[in-house]
């Protein structure tokens, strides 16, 4: 069932802007092309994310023209995602370490104070799905030995 009502608004603002201040490729600065804005859902509340986008403006880089987003943005949520990994990570915590169903998974997040529908519930396991099985795949990845890494 779709959304009966409009999204909640975020009730706390953050600003992302890159790290890295000029390009690998040509040397030049960043300039920041466009400013956009996306809602991220946490456990903590709902933040906007205000964007600063950059594009290199030189012809001949290999990066003309295309959109370079903050680094952080991908600390806060999955591309396209409206929710954040904190909880995609309680979702999947709470179906595979307390066994919980879908519905009590959902009642756990609404007890939480966290507005979600059933259906994003096992949108968001998949995407939990999806993570640990590109984790299991990574071929350089850690060992079962916490303090020995592979890399």
């Amino acid at each position: 069932m779709a959304r009966k009502g409009c999204r909640a608004g975020a009730t706390t603002e953050q600003v992302l802007t890159c790290l890295r201040t000029h390009w690998s490729c040509c040397g030049r600065p960043m300039a920041v092309a466009y400013r956009t804005r996306r809602t991220i859902t946490t456990l903590q509340g709902s933040y906007r994310l205000i964007l600063r986008v950059r594009r290199c403006r030189n012809p001949t880089c290999e990066r003309y023209h295309r959109g370079f987003r903050p680094e952080e943005e991908g600390k806060w949520a999955l591309p396209h995602g409206e929710f954040g990994l904190d909880v995609i990570a309680l979702v999947g915590s709470l179906r595979y370490t307390a066994h919980r169903s879908i519905p009590e998974v959902h009642q756990a997040l609404r007890d939480r104070g966290v507005p979600i529908a059933e259906r994003t519930v096992t949108y968001l396991l998949q995407r939990y799905e999806e993570l640990v099985a590109l984790h299991l795949a990574d071929p350089v990845g850690y060992t079962s030995d916490s303090k020995n890494r592979v890399r």
